[in-house]
């Protein structure tokens, strides 16, 4: 594997793994094994592994009780940045689960 540094190394991890997710929501719009399901699904599953593989070397250079709650926060928002993109809505319950999510990884971090 290309050796990244580790802020480079987060962030591809948690892009891959938003990204996964966002295969995931694209294949539900298909009906299960046709052959768009199957494609989308497989490039979800080889993102889901480059993510676990990334996840496993940030460890190396993170404590686990920062670097998780740190990359979960960052996939929701990413995730619900594409949510927004794709036509679904957030209330202002779910925006300030957000806010303090993101929040919570800056008393975390700092």
């Amino acid at each position: 594997m290309i050796p990244l540094s580790p802020p480079i190394l987060v962030a591809t991890g948690i892009f891959t793994t938003a990204f996964a997710q966002i295969l995931l929501k694209k294949a539900s719009l298909f009906e299960i094994r046709t052959g768009p399901w199957l494609a989308l699904m497989g490039i979800s599953a080889c993102f889901y592994v480059l993510s676990f593989i990334l996840y496993s070397q940030m460890l190396r250079f993170y404590p686990i009780n920062k670097v998780y709650p740190a990359t979960t926060v960052a996939q929701i928002i990413l995730i619900t940045a594409a949510g927004l993109m794709m036509g679904e809505v957030i209330d202002i319950r779910h925006a300030l689960g957000l806010a303090l999510g993101a929040l919570s990884v800056y008393l975390i971090l700092s």
